[in-house]
């Protein structure tokens, strides 16, 4: 049942990721969401699950998105992956309910830019390191300072 509620959490996740996260941006960054709840789902659940959840949410955002098909599955897939190494299922909730999730969250916005942003320019004329000084470490920061809604709202939750 759990895995329905994050099937449908993340299909809200990405249309709004596609449709609304423009609007949001900053110097032409912008939060990643998915990003947020897969590595919610990977402290949660384990690597195995993030990884099939990064690469579906990655396929979706690429097929809904204007990009390159493929360059959100595979750097979604790889940053919960390696997130994935983080857990530990007997301190899921420390995890989750304190500074950990932001650090974790901040390491994975910027393995996830890296390696999009990597498979974005090589078409392009800009270079890589403008690009990802750019867009990517501001994506990553601006990624964190959201994933603090999530973790005030966690927090203040009951532990049973």
């Amino acid at each position: 049942m759990n895995y329905l509620i994050y099937a449908g959490v993340g299909i809200v996740l990405v249309a709004l990721q596609v449709l609304i996260s423009r609007f949001l941006s900053i110097a032409g960054a912008s939060p990643d969401f998915v990003l947020i709840f897969l590595v919610w789902i990977t402290i949660r659940e384990g690597q195995f699950v993030g990884e099939t959840s990064g690469f579906a949410l990655g396929l979706m955002l690429d097929i809904f998105s204007s990009g390159i098909l493929g360059a959100h599955t595979l750097a979604k897939t790889v940053t919960c992956f390696l997130i994935g190494f983080f857990y530990d299922p007997d301190k899921v909730d420390q995890h989750i309910r304190n500074w950990p999730f932001l650090l974790l969250t901040l390491l994975a916005a910027v393995i996830n830019n890296f390696l999009y942003y990597f498979l974005y320019t090589r078409a392009s004329e800009i270079s890589f390191v403008e690009f990802a000084f750019r867009y990517g470490a501001v994506g990553a920061l601006y990624t964190v300072v959201f994933a603090i809604l999530p973790l005030l709202y966690w927090s203040r939750r009951r532990a049973y």
